[in-house]
């Protein structure tokens, strides 16, 4: 498990100056979280039951990645740390609640009769594919920004790799 020590070796700050701002590494985990990504989240919460733009898609990742940029040897430290997969396990929960109340609302797109299923099965996917793909990010250089990333992404996950590669057999949306 990474500890405190372990956080600020990497973070290059001292022991004291943590303590003065948090209670322990799980504080500091939760409000730099939420501090960072608060706003981009919101920008598609709002959006629940509504499409949403793509411009304003890219937008809120964009300030959800930025975030991640800002404190990239933080993070690049919680999810590749050989001893630790904590950090991973709480992200992936606060995410999946994000994303599941993003997509449980009222969808005018979605087939009649869709069970809860398929609500679970897409939220499973853009967790995965969101935690993959930025632990692919702060895992190397960040050669792409912020920006060029929330493009990329949102291009595969709003066009549907599916849509892209396949036509599914008729009734099967």
């Amino acid at each position: 498990m990474i500890t405190v020590s372990d956080i600020t070796k990497l973070a290059d700050v001292h022991r004291s100056t943590f303590y003065r701002h948090y209670r322990d590494k799980f504080h500091m985990i939760e409000t730099l979280h939420a501090d960072g990504t608060r706003k981009g989240l919101s920008s598609l919460l709002v959006a629940t039951g509504h499409p949403v733009a793509p411009y304003r898609y890219v937008a809120a990742l964009v300030e959800i990645l930025e975030h991640f940029a800002a404190y990239k040897r933080l993070y690049h430290a919680l999810l590749v740390h050989r001893r630790s997969t904590w950090f991973e396990q709480w992200l992936h929960a606060r995410w999946t609640e994000s994303i599941h109340q993003l997509y449980n609302g009222p969808s005018p797109s979605a087939p009649p009769g869709t069970s809860g299923a398929l609500v679970e099965l897409r939220t499973r996917i853009t967790v995965e594919t969101s935690l993959a793909t930025l632990k692919w990010w702060v895992q190397g250089d960040c050669s792409l920004t912020a920006e060029q990333l929330a493009c990329w992404y949102a291009r595969h996950m709003l066009n549907g790799f599916a849509r892209t590669t396949m036509s599914c057999p008729s009734g099967a949306h």
